[in-house]
């Protein structure tokens, strides 16, 4: 049986670490705008779940594009 799924296309990643996914997505956000976030701002980032940290960031930098036009 388990054969049988050793080819298939998985629709979804299993997650080792969510510190480290969380972790690679501010590190990214960061990269690209620029910004260095202090401390305290990770920290608090960390304590939100990997998809509304992915909001979060998402809305921080539709603020930013909109006020560098």
């Amino acid at each position: 049986m388990i054969e049988k799924w050793k080819n298939r296309n998985i629709p979804f990643t299993v997650v080792d670490s969510a510190t480290e996914v969380k972790k690679k997505l501010i590190t990214e956000f960061e990269v690209c705008t620029g910004l260095i976030f202090p401390t305290s701002v990770k920290m608090s980032l960390f304590t939100l779940n990997y998809k509304k940290l992915g909001q979060e960031l998402s809305s921080m930098n539709k603020i930013i594009i909109l006020k560098e036009k």
